[in-house]
């Protein structure tokens, strides 16, 4: 050891600088957690994304369907007849435009005036139409329509599903709500495990048998099953009425649903794991002194033992939020998880199997996100483990 490191070691640092040097130590936590940076980024910035390349995840093109990747292909005649409609809608004048095109001549057969633009934009292939507007009379609206015409192609970077839909901009939405219900997820469940815990491991009696009771039934189910059995259930009959009935009919009702029955089934193993570390931390010296000053129990809980169980809680939290995209996965797999048109990694799946044989990528993209997501969180979870433990720390 040099004196750089002799000094560095000497000196004191805060609790944060030693955890974030151990953490870094850790050389795969470090790559997992630029891989959830990275997709957290993906996942915000998806709006942004789609304003790009304009493309949408719910823009259908049923005749270019299953393309290879890297394609470029003309959108539907429909897209192409709203573009026009909503450059018609924004208060010019296109009188002289139109009777441009009338005169120009482009189409191959009579048409009314009020439809000219229409069944240009229809039935002209997009390139050959940009060259016929190039040879226009630079009349007013005519570099409006050109840009709208030039939005009649798309490029697909990884090609478009069984839909015609663009698979990259899907697997960028995917991101967002696979990750937003597994943060979701793990942090309720973080919650409701840490409370139900601390309540059983500090008092304990008949508290905590029952608690730990009511911890091992739930436990014991066969947790894919009962997910099945659950995400059938209507969700209208429970909160109808209700202040939250605004969710049932809404775009997001199958995320708020899939989060809920997470919820209930994904808090068990926290709560244990918290119990068990306060079994032990509440005989501590530290524990009998506050009780001896007068503090009260909820004190003594939110100042004392609660920050003596991050450390396994956060490691939980992490391992959790794997295990609840594999579990939101799994159920739209089988679809009964995120419904359509929402794009999820699991629906996805779901969709691409019964042309896993002749457009094998549609399964492997999704399949390999979930997979290095899952992965990702579980080596952070060990950074994490080994950073925050006290016997780890070389101070």
């Amino acid at each position: 050891m040099d004196e750089k490191q002799k000094q560095k070691y000497l000196e004191a640092q805060p609790m944060w600088k030693i955890v974030a040097s151990q953490f870094a130590e850790h050389r795969m936590a470090v790559v997992g957690l630029i891989v959830i940076l990275f997709f957290l980024s993906i996942s915000a910035f998806a709006p942004i994304i789609s304003a790009i390349t304009g493309l949408d995840p719910d823009e259908q093109n049923v005749f270019n369907r299953y393309q290879p990747a890297f394609s470029t292909v003309a959108t539907s005649s429909i897209n192409r007849e709203l573009a026009v409609e909503r450059m018609l809608a924004n208060g010019k004048d296109y009188t002289a435009l139109i009777d441009a095109a009338i005169a120009q001549n482009v189409l191959e057969y009579p048409t009314t005036r009020e439809d000219v633009l229409y069944d240009m934009a229809t039935a002209v292939a997009p390139e050959v139409l940009l060259d016929e507007l190039a040879s226009f009379p630079q009349v007013e609206g005519l570099n409006d329509f050109i840009a709208v015409v030039g939005g009649f192609q798309k490029f697909h970077l990884l090609g478009t599903d069984e839909l015609g839909r663009d698979v990259l901009i899907r697997l960028v939405y995917g991101t967002r709500v696979s990750i937003t219900v597994g943060l979701m997820v793990a942090f309720a469940a973080a919650f409701i495990g840490l409370i139900i815990g601390s309540l059983a491991g500090y008092y304990g009696g008949y508290l905590d048998a029952t608690l730990m009771r009511l911890t091992d039934a739930l436990i014991s189910l066969p947790i894919l099953v009962v997910l099945i059995v659950v995400s059938a259930i209507d969700l209208g009959n429970i909160i109808g009425g209700t202040p939250l009935s605004f969710i049932v009919g809404s775009d997001y009702e199958s995320i708020f649903k899939m989060v809920f029955i997470l919820c209930l089934f994904s808090w068990m193993q926290v709560a244990r794991l918290v119990r068990g570390s306060i079994l032990s931390i509440k005989e501590q010296e530290f524990i009998m002194a506050a009780k001896t000053l007068g503090a009260r129990d909820s004190m003594i809980i939110l100042t004392h033992v609660v920050p003596n169980v991050i450390a396994p809680l956060l490691v939980a939290v992490t391992l959790g939020i794997g295990n609840s995209i594999l579990f939101e996965a799994a159920l739209s797999f089988l679809g009964l998880g995120i419904q359509p048109p929402t794009p999820s990694w699991g629906n996805m799946l779901f969709n691409a199997q019964e042309m896993v044989q002749h457009a094998p990528m549609l399964a492997i993209l999704p399949g390999l996100l979930i997979l290095a997501t899952v992965i990702s969180f579980n080596f952070v979870g060990d950074g994490l483990q080994d950073a925050i433990d006290p016997k780890s720390i070389r101070r």
